[in-house]
């Protein structure tokens, strides 16, 4: 897929989110990542939906880095509550980030890059699709911490 078709994706999206009265956010190309990128924020919450110039039908949404991993323990307790929450929450991913010191949850779908079209309410279920799994897991880790 070319730079041309991951950005125009980007600004479909824009436009879905502005059809539910979000704020349309702010779309970048990452040359390194060859990715158009769409941060956004929904109920103050900040995502990034990323549109792939090399796969073209191909969607990740994601909520970043919303639990800091501050203790070896504290990351054996995610590991936990990510196998958790992966097994119960429908469409939705939990994983450490790269560094293994923060939490990221992701959904992702495919759609067509040359002629998208998701119905709006769709997307906003992905949204809280995301936003359950990842309350989930901060309610899962509020249990461990009490336990201890």
């Amino acid at each position: 897929m070319s730079r041309s078709i991951a950005e125009g994706l980007t600004q479909y999206f824009q436009t879905l989110l502005d059809s539910e009265g979000f704020n349309r956010g702010q779309a970048q190309w990452d040359d390194s990542a060859q990715t158009a990128d769409l941060i956004f924020k929904v109920e103050g919450r900040n995502y990034i939906l990323i549109a792939d110039a090399d796969d073209p039908d191909f969607v990740r949404l994601v909520f970043p880095n919303f639990w800091p991993l501050e203790s070896d323990e504290e990351f054996a307790a995610a590991l936990q509550a990510i196998s958790m929450v992966n097994g119960r929450c429908k469409g939705a991913k939990i994983h450490a980030n790269s560094a293994n010191d923060n939490i990221i949850v992701t959904t992702e779908f495919l759609i067509s890059a040359t002629d998208p079209q998701l119905p709006s309410g769709l997307f906003v279920r992905y949204i809280r699709m995301i936003n359950n799994a990842a309350d989930e897991f901060a309610r899962i880790m509020r249990e461990f911490s009490n336990q201890g």
